[in-house]
């Protein structure tokens, strides 16, 4: 397949903060360049598949090159590739990967965003990895007739104008910090790898990682286009995904991180800034089970939930307001959980789901759950039944106890996902929010209908529990009912 423009490609795209983009050389293609033939994964697919880099999306550009006259230079693909991006990557983060010219094309990308005060674009640039890219020139191109050669040929002869200015550009910008008086606000160092390959007779070592370059250097037993078609046992792959996962590890926000024992007390993968054990209320191993009842979570469970919350409001809320939760709780400790460190409050929650971790940030605009009303008993109680119905319906179960209870109210409503209640109702942590807030919306309806009282029942993960807790605020008092097989118990109050 032949580029006629230029375009990103997607190799791995799941709507993460981060973006990696490979960006080929002269005579390369956003596929092939990557890939040692028709047969063989490219390297971002790769590195797509690697679940350690499943927080980053990948994605090839490709632009117009070759030998033929009518090419641009490195700079004119490097002003393609800045507008290719913010049409497709608004607000990501990006890391570079670039092949011999496109490392060329990539330091162009930084440097007009230095040159144009686009401090906000810039700031973004969180890393970049180059594979052979002559900095210097390439003595291959440099013994080439200059009659007949175009301008990306051109581009790459040693001491040419482009790359002169490249270079002085850099050294202002970004080596060692910029110079002395280089604005407070476009100070911005960015993680940089080079490779340079012992079998390269294109690009030589000095070209390839220059002093100025400012970069950790790695020399591979490659040629110059091996360097870029390698598998998972390959250095050069190794060395790519561990600089990936350091610059994941540096963009993940600090948080307070909040272990609740509560079904059994067990070791999570970050260590707790507080830690809360409730293991003495539980036991789920009778039937039924034992939970802790409304008194124990108001006397006891809650004002211990609240030391809590003070030391994330003390020490917490001035770095950012995040905390991440992990627990093995009772669904209704999830609501209580997310309820305590609000939205209202400034709170970002991250809680462990089936060993991914869900924000409550941001939501799916296009998921919105079903609600199903069914008049109730009394129309005149001012009472609402509220049933989350996520990962199984239990509105029978829920009308049943309701009738054993003999309590009056007005209204249920079944709250499901578009899909119906099922394990895969809901599949990313935007759709938990986007329901969470739906269940926010319908009680907020309810309560401008009259309703001054709420019984909810729920059948989710613990994460939507969380999130759902983490939106019901400002309301009238909530009673929640756990499940204590079989049947059902007054639960915590929010």
């Amino acid at each position: 397949m032949k580029v006629e423009n230029a375009k990103l490609y997607p190799v791995s795209e799941n709507n993460n903060d981060t973006a990696v983009v490979f960006v080929h050389g002269l005579g390369g293609h956003p596929n092939n360049t990557w890939r040692k033939d028709d047969l063989s994964k490219s390297l971002p697919e790769l590195l797509g598949l690697d679940t350690s880099l499943k927080e980053f999306d990948f994605y090839s550009y490709g632009y117009r090159t070759g030998l033929t006259m009518s090419q641009y230079a490195f700079p004119d693909a490097a002003e393609l590739l800045y507008g290719d991006i913010q049409a497709q990557l608004t607000d990501r983060n990006i890391i570079f990967v670039s092949h011999s010219m496109g490392g060329l094309i990539v330091q162009k990308y930084i440097i007009n965003l230095f040159k144009n005060f686009n401090a906000e674009s810039l700031k973004r640039v969180k890393g970049a990895i180059y594979l052979s890219v002559p900095f210097l020139g390439s003595g291959w191109a440099s013994i080439l007739p200059k009659i007949g050669a175009n301008m990306q040929i051109n581009s790459l002869r040693k001491a040419n104008p482009l790359l002169v200015e490249l270079e002085e550009d850099w050294h202002k910008y970004l080596y060692r910090g910029g110079i002395e008086n280089l604005p407070e606000y476009l100070k911005h160092k960015i993680p940089q790898i080079a490779f340079h390959g012992a079998q390269d007779q294109i690009v030589s070592k000095a070209s390839a990682s220059p002093l100025h370059l400012d970069a950790t250097i790695y020399k591979v037993d490659q040629d110059h286009k091996s360097i870029c078609k390698v598998d998972q046992e390959s250095t050069v792959f190794k060395n790519i995904k561990d600089f990936l996962i350091d610059i994941k590890k540096s963009l993940e926000p600090k948080a307070m991180v909040l272990h609740v024992h509560g079904y059994e007390k067990q070791e999570y993968p970050l260590q707790p800034d507080v830690e809360l054990d409730w293991t003495n209320f539980f036991d789920v191993s009778t039937k039924p089970r034992v939970l802790p009842e409304l008194d124990k979570w108001t006397n006891e469970l809650i004002p211990q939930l609240q030391f809590a919350t003070t030391t994330w409001s003390q020490d917490w809320v001035k770095k950012g307001g995040r905390i991440r939760v992990y627990s093995k709780l009772c669904l209704p400790g999830g609501l209580l959980i997310g309820n305590r460190f609000s939205r209202t409050k400034g709170a970002i929650i991250e809680v462990e789901h089936y060993n991914q971790v869900w924000s409550s940030e941001k939501a799916d605009k296009n998921f919105k759950a079903i609600p199903k009303r069914i008049p109730g008993n009394d129309p005149e109680s001012k009472r609402a039944i509220l049933v989350l119905s996520v990962t199984n319906n239990i509105q029978p179960q829920v009308v049943q106890h309701l009738e054993k209870i003999n309590t009056d109210y007005r209204m249920l409503v079944n709250i499901c996902p578009p899909g119906g209640a099922n394990q895969e109702s809901i599949k990313s942590n935007e759709q938990a929010v986007a329901y969470a807030k739906d269940v926010k919306n319908m009680a907020d309806d309810l309560s401008r209908q009259g309703i001054e009282e709420f019984y909810l029942f729920l059948n989710c993960p613990f994460s939507i529990a969380v999130f759902v807790g983490h939106h019901l605020t400002a309301m009238c008092p909530i009673q929640v009912f756990d499940y204590a097989v079989p049947g059902y118990t007054l639960s915590c109050k929010l």
